[in-house]
């Protein structure tokens, strides 16, 4: 069915101007070669690519940790309510056993969502720093091991597109080498990497950084640190956490003037209680409650859990701290597809997924359409 949102504004290639837009069987097309089959009016609207998401644990009172196809098929539906179109389910460092049980609950779900589609797996860890654990559980943690790799990698049938890692520890190298060959980005985390490990971590091929500034050696003048090295570097990309908590909001604007907004992904690395209405409240097993706009500790707010923010809040709170509209799509959106090569979508141009967030003047979600396919907010 040939559709076109009519006299809408649309953020397409960075600019944003007054359009009609079409799409016919869940792709984009760049005109109207027949009468459209359904009209929306897009006046007053603007239009931009559905977030994608590709650090999140949970939401909607789901999460990995469930390691049901359940639990993932009810973060998708939640998640499409808030506009994401794309997500990654992030599996905690944990025992093998738990890796590999979210996994297959993961695979299970996937082409049977009927929200936000399942782009692909993100393993947090398990090679990651005895040192700076942080939310993950240290008896998952491992140093790098082929045998390991290739376990989680099988179980994931070629849906892993993304595994956290830190660069000093011992044997990175093979598991750098087998991750290029699989098509697998190896994100810089949870590491208590020097400078110099971590800019040898990227020349390895270890070229993205999980949520840049938090777990990991910090900018000082005489020691860089692992994110003077992802800022510094070129070659790397990163992802920030844009609640304004983890990360203060004037870092974030910096980081994004710094690298430029083709190497800089908005993740929320949400946990399960985001959005949940009813019911207990907890992430990972950790009885947790509102502290300050994130999850803390119950009963011991001195400690984080993590994030409460989702998508379009990010999106939101980029605007309102100064960025420009086009650019804070850039983040959210079209950079995330193309450093995990979602080739497929991140942009309305022609022959893209048909994944649209509709927003009215006040920047409120208006229509989500996700593969052409209007979704019910």
């Amino acid at each position: 069915m040939l559709t076109c949102i009519r006299n809408v504004n649309a953020v397409i290639n960075g600019q944003t101007a007054r359009t009609d837009l079409y799409f016919e069987d869940g792709i984009m097309k760049s005109s109207a070669k027949a009468t459209p089959d359904a009209v929306i009016d897009g006046t007053g609207l603007l239009a931009i690519p559905g977030f994608i998401d590709t650090h999140i644990h949970g939401f909607g009172g789901q999460g990995t940790e469930d390691g049901t196809e359940e639990a993932i098929l009810t973060m998708s539906r939640e998640l499409g309510k808030v506009g994401v179109t794309t997500f990654f389910p992030t599996i905690y460092t944990d025992t093998m056993e738990r890796i590999l049980m979210d996994e297959k609950a993961i695979v299970s779900a996937i082409g049977k969502e009927e929200g936000a589609d399942i782009g692909g797996i993100h393993v947090e860890g398990p090679f990651i720093s005895p040192n700076k654990i942080g939310a993950q559980n240290p008896l998952g943690r491992k140093d790098p091991s082929p045998e390991i790799f290739s376990q989680i990698i099988e179980e994931g049938k070629g849906y892993v597109r993304a595994m956290t890692c830190a660069p000093e520890l011992p044997g990175i190298e093979k598991i750098a080498k087998m991750a290029a060959e699989r098509s697998v980005v190896l994100l810089m985390g949870h590491t208590d990497a020097t400078y110099d490990e971590a800019q040898r971590g990227i020349e390895l091929g270890i070229r993205h950084t999980t949520h840049l500034f938090n777990a990991m050696t910090g900018l000082v003048h005489r020691y860089p640190g692992a994110v003077g090295a992802a800022l510094m570097n070129d070659k790397a990309n990163v992802e920030i956490i844009g609640d304004g908590k983890h990360v203060h909001k004037d870092i974030i604007m910096f980081t994004i003037k710094v690298k430029g907004v083709d190497k800089v992904a908005i993740i929320t690395d949400s946990l399960r209680p985001t959005n949940q209405t009813s019911g207990k409240l907890t992430a990972n097993g950790v009885e947790v409650e509102m502290g300050d706009g994130l999850w803390v500790t119950k009963g011991n707010t001195d400690l984080i859990q993590g994030s409460a923010l989702n998508m379009h809040k990010a999106f939101r709170n980029l605007v309102e701290w100064g960025l420009p509209i086009e650019k804070a799509s850039a983040v959210t959106s079209t950079t995330p597809a193309a450093i995990y090569g979602l080739d497929d979508r991140g942009s309305l141009e022609e022959d893209k997924r048909a994944d649209i967030v509709l927003l009215d003047g006040n920047l409120d979600i208006s229509k989500v359409i996700i593969g052409g396919k209007q979704y019910v907010v």
